[in-house]
């Protein structure tokens, strides 16, 4: 492909935006164009034409599905090279693509090298034409790729239907008659495998070394009895969870009652009739392997939590604080007279910190408000300098869209809270005004400091839906943004509260107001 070629990136992450934009770069492509939703890289796409397109999966407005859907039904994009460049590794979601009509699928994060010959491939280069690119030319992230590896077999959800995976069972059979092994083998050879055993040891020592989901066990039988065989199969614990039904001649009640006593599930009387006993086994087939599945359920849950438990501590103690040296190194270097290379590689690094901070603190820190168990370390800040800031990296997130903030924060406007906390829920805040307000348009947002408190007022253009107005601030509360969870204004209300303050909403006349109030310093 020649190197003029046009490519479109499509991502709402302006920082994965730029890396891609410097890999290609030194790859020799420079007619490059930028849009941070599927939306908006159709309205581009109609207006300009695109040879190559490399889209994220989740996007607001529209997602990297969706818009390579409406490629593929387009006549003038249905054979353009479309690369899905996503977090989204799971079979289920590769699948999708696939039939979509996806060219190639790039899991984040990503190596330069990998995403470079992977493009290359795509467009169809020479694999080594990629070799070139050097490693330090983006700031991509640094993982190594890797293709989506198949669903472990033992995760909950993914086994074979219930029916498929009893015909794999096997039954072992224990009676000292031959001719009665021959017929209830005969009986059921169509629908389990089946061992056999002549002898209450020989069904220990089957049911030990090989796997085996049922024991249909006869009672009277020389040198070791059902009873005792059953005995010494519940006393083992490689053998102990192996369902035994009896099946037996002898039917006094005080033979079931033992047998049943000793664990046995069920007890069947000779003659068995075979449409019967081929019921009750399925039965209990099913009933064991539902319980089966539900404590391997059970021990992942247990595992997961604490799997939770150790991120969260590793997370907390382990990776905020080289974030916060990270964020703050990088704001020393911007207050520096840096070149504007180095400037702008500064300020990737410090959007990126604040993300990273931003993604720890509502994950976990939601989670303990959730459960009462957060407590917020109160302490004076600036909060005229926190609002600045988030304002000016917001605009930066949105350059398509050319949204402005203007804040107007007096000088003197001190808040107890905890800072980086804040951070995080009014830039939760900013981002859900600026995705609500039309292009071309002004944010506002006012302090006012009073007593008790200081009321932190975002004004944008753009109405609350009229079924989201009463639940705005509940969790999963979402009018309908592809990719949205219902948990941005849900963190801020928490965010606020746990801090010793608030948050409400008003919409109408073509604005909504989102009013945030901490205490004051």
């Amino acid at each position: 492909m020649d190197k003029s070629a046009a490519i479109l990136i499509v991502d709402d992450y302006q920082l994965i935006r730029t890396a891609v934009r410097r890999v290609l770069a030194d790859l020799g492509f420079a007619n490059v164009f930028q849009a941070d939703n599927g939306k908006a890289a159709q309205e581009l796409m109609r207006q300009q034409s695109i040879d190559v397109v490399i889209g994220d999966w989740g996007m607001p407005m529209m997602s990297g599905l969706d818009l390579l859907r409406w490629m593929r039904r387009d006549t003038r994009h249905a054979r353009t090279p479309f690369m899905m460049l996503t977090a989204e590794a799971n079979p289920a979601s590769v699948r999708s693509a696939l039939q979509a009509g996806v060219d190639a699928y790039m899991i984040k994060p990503f190596t330069v090298h990998s995403f470079a010959s992977k493009f290359m491939a795509m467009i169809g280069a020479a694999p080594d034409s990629a070799a070139a690119v050097a490693a330090p030319a983006a700031a991509a992230p640094v993982a190594p790729a890797q293709e989506p590896a198949p669903a472990p077999a033992d995760v909950i959800g993914l086994e074979a239907p219930l029916a498929e995976r009893l015909k794999r069972c096997t039954v072992l059979i224990v009676d000292d008659i031959p001719t009665n092994i021959e017929v209830l083998a005969g009986a059921l050879k169509d629908d389990y495998a089946i061992k056999v055993a002549i002898s209450g040891s020989k069904a220990l020592d089957i049911a030990a070394a090989f796997p085996v989901d049922l024991i249909l066990l006869d009672i009277m039988m020389p040198a070791m009895d059902g009873f005792e065989t059953c005995r010494r199969l519940k006393a083992d614990p490689k053998t102990a969870h192996i369902p035994v039904i009896f099946l037996s001649a002898k039917d006094a009640v005080d033979d079931v009652v033992g047998g049943l006593r000793l664990g046995a599930v069920d007890y069947v009387p000779k003659p068995a009739d075979p449409a019967i006993l081929k019921a009750r086994i399925a039965t209990h087939l099913a009933l064991s392997t539902a319980m089966e599945d539900l404590q391997r359920q059970n021990r992942l849950l247990i595992e997961n939590a604490h799997l939770r438990e150790d991120v969260e501590r590793m997370t907390r103690h382990d990776l905020k604080s080289p974030i916060a040296v990270t964020l703050h190194a990088s704001q020393a270097l911007l207050g520096a007279n840096l070149p504007e290379p180095q400037r702008e590689h500064a300020h990737m690094i410090e959007m990126a910190a604040n993300h990273a901070l931003d993604l720890i603190n509502r994950t976990l820190d939601v989670h303990k408000m959730e459960k009462g168990e957060y407590r917020a370390a109160l302490r004076p800040f600036d909060m005229a300098a926190l609002l600045a800031r988030v304002a000016r990296q917001t605009e930066l997130a949105f350059p398509d869209r050319r949204i402005a903030l203007d804040c107007a924060a007096p000088g003197h406007a001190v808040c107890l809270g905890e800072s980086l906390l804040c951070y995080s829920m009014f830039t939760n805040a900013f981002k859900n005004a600026a995705e609500a307000a039309p292009p071309d348009s002004t944010i506002r947002v006012g302090v006012a400091p009073g007593p008790g408190g200081v009321r932190v007022v975002i004004d944008n253009e753009g109405e609350v839906p009229p079924a989201m107005r009463d639940r705005f601030f509940d969790k999963y509360a979402t009018a309908g943004k592809p990719g949205g969870l219902g948990l941005g204004t849900y963190s801020i209300r928490l965010m606020a509260e746990v801090q010793g303050g608030h948050a409400a909403m008003e919409t109408g006349d073509g604005r909504t107001r989102v009013t945030i109030t901490l205490p004051c310093g």
